[in-house]
């Protein structure tokens, strides 16, 4: 699919998380106005995902929890907090079976982001014929117990978007669990079997999504100051007084680590079948968190408060919201920044702070899209300046091996070729 250059954001738009890059072209009047006509929608064609580059086949799952404790503040019902997971691992030696299919929580993924983006409702619907690598409901592959990653999509998007990634880490003989936080997801499918998505009856953004975005506007000019800002005491200074006028934001935090933690607590209870043959394959002491935007903020703040965490990444998640910036981590945490212009290194005064070690990655010609499968898409996105130049195979082969290697060093005591600086790739710089 065709690469743009680096272009800057319409300022009234806070791109910290991956759907935002979109409402710029496509949703709000006031940021309509200030952006240049869309271009006329490309038709889409299904694409190849990479094939996951480690040795094992990959089976897949999925499964849905209900925490009884929480009230779902997004439902107008009497209803509990339900959350779904998608689950992908090393599947057993000569698994077979069908494949999965590559959205995995139905059409109406492609078609509430369709509507979002003001397009014809069947727009992404060629997505259907993407094909995956994983095998579903294979058997979990025998032997030592499965290292576990958690993940977490970015704020209003796709679970399925990341399934290269999610396939890579599982052929490397992880167990990913991939956490859906319902109404704030593109969509998510819910234990009753309604799937719900990230807008409401009248097709609009959710009152709540809208009360957590309205509370960014300033974000863009903020962190570009921070990035600025001369020495640590002035950094802190703005960073602080950006992160305490965010409540909307923070119980959003809350609510996504509160569905992480939960997932950890039901695996040893979960009914006969794949997902408990699978999560008694998992070894709990060796377990990271990771996520992709408001997912990464989240991995951070879940391994402040969970224990269970081992290490954690966050892929270009900025600013980290949540009381870190006063708290001690005292854990590993590594932070993947792409070249958004003002936003490079905007999170250091937090991280550098709370981890223990910290580890900081810059990667080169890339925007906040470019660490999910999006960048494969094509059709109605060509031609929308939401990815760097980088080579859609190519940054999706960087966030794997990112990824990948540092939870290894992390969690399996490998040292990363990469992170050491032993085998270093030209546009991927450590810190």
């Amino acid at each position: 699919m065709p690469r743009h250059s680096i272009r800057p954001w319409p300022p009234s738009i806070a791109p910290g998380l991956i759907a935002l890059a979109l409402l710029a072209i496509a949703l709000a009047p006031r940021v309509v106005a200030q952006t240049p006509p869309k271009p006329a929608a490309t038709p889409g064609t299904a694409f190849e995902l990479p094939k996951p580059g480690g040795p094992f086949t990959v089976g897949t799952t999925s499964f849905s929890v209900i925490d009884e404790a929480r009230a779902e503040t997004f439902s107008d019902q009497a209803e509990k907090r339900q959350v779904q997971v998608l689950a992908w691992y090393p599947a057993a030696d000569g698994a077979q079976g069908s494949h999965a299919p590559y959205l995995r929580v139905g059409m109406q993924e492609a078609r509430a982001f369709a509507t979002l983006m003001r397009q014809p409702e069947t727009a992404f619907d060629y997505l259907a014929g993407v094909k995956t690598w994983s095998l579903v409901d294979a058997p979990p592959r025998a032997g030592a117990p499965l290292p576990v990653l958690l993940f977490s999509h970015g704020y209003t998007a796709h679970p399925s978007a990341y399934t290269a990634l999610m396939e890579h880490l599982a052929s490397s003989g992880y167990a990913v669990l991939s956490v859906v936080h319902p109404y704030e997801a593109m969509a998510a499918a819910l234990a009753d079997g309604r799937v719900v998505t990230m807008l409401d009856a009248q097709k609009q953004m959710r009152k709540g999504i809208r009360d957590v975005l309205g509370e960014w506007a300033k974000e863009d000019e903020t962190m570009a100051s921070v990035t600025k800002a001369g020495d640590e005491a002035e950094r802190l200074r703005l960073m602080r007084g950006y992160l305490d006028a965010l409540p909307v934001t923070t119980a959003a935090l809350t609510r996504w680590v509160d569905d992480t933690s939960l997932v950890l607590n039901r695996l040893p209870t979960l009914p006969a079948g794949p997902a408990a043959r699978l999560a008694a394959r998992v070894d709990l002491a060796r377990l990271g968190a990771f996520g992709h935007s408001m997912g990464g903020v989240t991995a951070a703040q879940f391994c402040l408060q969970d224990r269970r965490c081992r290490a954690g990444l966050n892929l270009d998640g900025i600013p980290q919201y949540g009381p870190m910036i006063d708290t001690p981590m005292n854990r590993p945490f590594l932070m993947v920044y792409s070249a958004r212009e003002g936003r490079r290194g905007a999170s250091d005064v937090i991280y550098a702070r709370s981890a223990k070690p910290y580890v900081r990655v810059d990667v080169d010609e890339t925007l906040h899209n470019d660490f999910s499968d999006m960048v494969l898409w094509g059709g109605p996105l060509a031609g929308r300046p939401i990815f760097g130049p980088m080579t859609a195979l190519h940054a999706i082969a960087v966030t794997r091996q990112i990824v990948r290697e540092y939870f290894d060093q992390e969690l399996l005591g490998r040292r990363s070729p990469l992170l050491s600086g032993a085998a270093p790739v030209p546009g991927v710089r450590v810190h």
